[in-house]
Parts: structure tokens; C-alpha cells; sequence
């Protein structure tokens, strides 16, 4: 079969890549106005059912963590197949079993493979292009990933309303089958052969280095707990606003993705309006964002016996407001001293990060029902955790260089 020429067909393979890289993303989203749906439908618990997205965000950040080096050595196109294939399994495996604990199993193994696609299409565009192209494609990429995370908990809440849980599923089912035939329109890149091979013991030294950092620690807890006060809406706001307070599946969709385009608004225009601040000043910023988000969310609760929607989401709005600016910047504080293992760093803040929001988010599960009371309780713990670690942190001038 003859492949795309990425030169003569961008637009083609654009549509191709964007493809491949969103396949996990909505994986996530579409699926968060079924969660009571779904508990009913195992007859189980909010707390049990809620693993399904911690461990799915789990399963995500190991992806990142494994893709790269499959990629360099199976090939992309390989490496894509491959996890499309076991993605595809994991999916039946959710429509077809009748037990809570294989379904999360399944949506963990989901994470895992289906989410390969999110960093091998950026790799296939700076594999197929250079220069403005180049640029031009991962920007292009770069903004459907945006779009994806608030149109799918749309589509996802009108699935649950007019059909049912399932479906989502099978959309999810028929993005990874459109995936596998898309695979043999695009040619492989053939990697540059390399006789240099890294050592186990010079990686589990980087590893060391970079988890007995304290600076790199204090901003990466930080940012992984604000992310926690944020992920407990994902985790745990389709059981209150729908199973609680009664609002549709369709409306509970609108207000997600609300939630989600305050963050983006916030992360893009953020450091245009800090650009006057130093990284101490905009981090006092976003943090008071995020502990004035939380709060009024809180108070609301608390006015309402926890029946207050829209004083929940706005102060949901507000805390992603201040999250867009504070995890980017916790994100460069955390490793902005470092002079070695910038690779292993980077890729373990994520993996950090969403196993705190996993293990934070779980919380929910052992509060009473209080409506929307519950959630803000441990949105604030989280803030309370990140404030906490970043107390006495200092610039990077005033900081100690990492030794290895």
C-alpha cells in the first residue's frame, strides 16, 4: 500500500497525527458524566468506582514514562500499532465484563497503551518535518489537545443522557480502530542507528539524584497536591452534581468542560500578565487564586448545606484560574537549578504529580455524603499541602546547585 507523503499531504497527515495524540485525552473526559451510571450498573461504590479515572491518570503518566524509549527502539509506527492493539483489548474488556475491579484493571491498561499516541504523534511531526513546518504542525497538534479535553465530556454527557454508559466506549472502541488503519497511510521514519547505551546503574543514579533533591521535591509535591484540588471535581463531581443534586448528564458536561477552559485561558494568557513578576511573585499570585477558589467554593457549601452549584463551579473556575498559572510555574521552579538528569526530572514530575492527585482524590470516598461540601474540603486540604511545601522556598539565585 502506498504511504502519505507528508511533504505533498500536511493536512492529511495533521488530521492523522491529531489522531493519534487525542485518542488518550478523550479517553479521560468523555467518560466522567456516566461515573454514577457506571457504579450503578456494577452495583458499587462512588469510592471504588472513582478509581477508574485516579488510576487511569496513573496509567497515563507511566505512559509517558515508557513511550519515548519504545518509540526509539520499536519504531513509532510499532510502538502506535502496539498500543492501539492492547488499547482496543482493554476496551472490550470494559464493555464486556460484569466486575468493578477488572473494568478499572481495564481502564488502567487503557492509560497505559492508548495514551502512547499523545507524545509519538509529536515525535512523528518533528520526525516528518523541520523548521516553520515543523512548528507550524506541533502548534496545530498542540490545539486540538486543547480543544479535546473540553469537547469530549460534552459529547460524553449527551452519550449518558439519550444512550447510555457503553457508548462512550464504543466511540473510544471506533477511535483506536480508525487508528490502526490510519497507521498504514504513514511511512516509518527510519531512526539513526547509536552504539551508545546507558547504563542501569547511570539511570538509577539519575533517579536517585533527582528524588533526594529537596527544592525539586517541595515544587513538585506542590504542584501534583494543587492538582489533586482540582482533580477531585474530575474524580468525584459527576457523583455529587448528577447523583446528588440531580443535573443532567449533558449540563454536568458543559460545567466540566467550563472548568477545563479557565485552566487553558489561565496557562496561555498567564504568563503574559506575569511577565513584570519574578517567579516568587507570580507563584503568590496563582497560589492565593487557588486558596480563593477553594474557599469559595467551601463557603458556598457551607451556606448551602452543599447544594450550591454555582457557587461550587465558580470557585472551581477561580481555582483553575490560579492552577494554569501556579503548575507551570512549580514546574520550571522545580527543576530551574538542576545542571544534570533535566530528562529524568521532567518525566517523573508528571508521574509524581498524578499519583498524588490518585492518592489525594481517594479522600472522597471515606467523607459523607454533604453534597458539594466534600469536594471542597479536600480541594482545600490540597491547597493547604502546596502552600505548605513552598514555605521558605527561595528563588533559584538563592538556591544551592544540584550535585549529582
Amino acid at each position: 500500500m502506498r504511504h502519505l507523503t507528508p511533504e505533498k499531504h500536511p493536512a492529511f497527515v495533521l488530521i492523522l497525527l491529531t489522531l493519534f495524540a487525542v485518542v488518550g485525552p478523550v479517553s479521560i473526559d468523555i467518560f466522567t458524566p456516566s461515573l454514577p451510571a457506571i457504579t450503578a450498573f456494577f452495583g458499587t461504590t462512588s469510592a471504588i468506582a472513582q478509581w477508574s479515572v485516579g488510576l487511569f491518570m496513573l496509567g497515563f503518566s507511566l505512559s509517558m514514562l515508557i513511550v519515548g524509549p519504545l518509540a526509539d527502539r520499536l519504531g513509532r509506527k510499532k510502538t502506535l500499532l502496539m498500543g492501539y492493539s492492547l488499547y482496543l483489548a482493554a476496551t472490550a474488556i470494559t464493555l464486556l465484563t460484569d466486575s468493578i475491579y477488572l473494568f478499572i484493571a481495564a481502564r488502567f491498561a487503557q492509560a497505559v497503551f492508548g495514551c502512547f499516541g499523545t507524545a509519538v504523534a509529536r515525535m512523528m511531526a518533528r520526525d516528518y518535518y523541520r523548521d516553520q513546518m515543523e512548528v507550524k504542525m506541533l502548534a496545530y497538534i498542540g490545539g486540538c489537545l486543547t480543544i479535546a479535553p473540553m469537547a469530549a465530556p460534552i459529547a460524553g454527557g449527551y452519550l449518558q443522557e439519550y444512550a447510555d454508559w457503553q457508548y462512550s466506549f464504543y466511540v473510544m472502541a471506533a477511535m483506536a480502530v480508525i487508528a490502526i488503519l490510519a497507521l498504514a497511510l504513514l511511512p516509518e521514519h527510519r531512526q539513526e542507528t547509536t552504539t551508545e547505551i546507558t547504563s542501569k546503574n547511570s539511570v538509577l543514579a539519575g533517579y536517585k539524584a533527582v528524588l533526594t533533591d529537596a527544592r525539586y521535591l517541595r515544587f513538585t509535591i506542590a504542584a501534583g497536591a494543587a492538582f489533586a484540588g482540582a482533580f477531585v471535581f474530575v474524580a468525584g463531581g459527576s457523583f455529587v452534581v448528577i447523583g446528588e443534586l440531580g443535573i443532567s448528564p449533558a449540563t454536568y458536561g458543559y460545567l466540566f468542560a467550563m472548568a477545563i477552559a479557565s485552566y487553558l485561558l489561565s496557562a496561555s494568557m498567564g504568563p503574559k500578565l506575569t511577565a513584570n513578576m519574578s517567579r516568587s511573585q507570580s507563584t503568590l499570585v496563582a497560589g492565593s487564586l487557588l486558596m480563593i477558589g477553594a474557599m469559595v467554593s467551601l463557603v458556598s457549601g457551607l451556606l448551602t448545606d452543599g447544594q450550591s452549584i454555582t457557587g461550587y463551579v465558580a470557585g472551581i473556575a477561580i481555582y483553575e484560574l490560579g492552577l494554569g498559572l501556579f503548575m507551570p510555574l512549580c514546574q520550571a521552579r522545580a527543576t530551574e537549578h538542576m545542571k544534570e538528569n533535566m530528562g529524568t526530572a521532567a518525566g517523573l514530575i508528571f508521574f509524581i504529580e498524578m499519583l498524588l492527585a490518585t492518592l489525594i482524590s481517594a479522600l472522597i470516598g471515606f467523607l459523607p455524603e454533604a453534597g458539594t461540601l466534600s469536594l471542597s474540603a479536600i480541594t482545600l486540604i490540597a491547597v493547604a499541602i502546596s502552600g505548605f511545601c513552598l514555605m521558605k522556598t527561595s528563588d533559584v539565585s538563592e538556591a544551592t546547585p544540584q550535585t549529582a
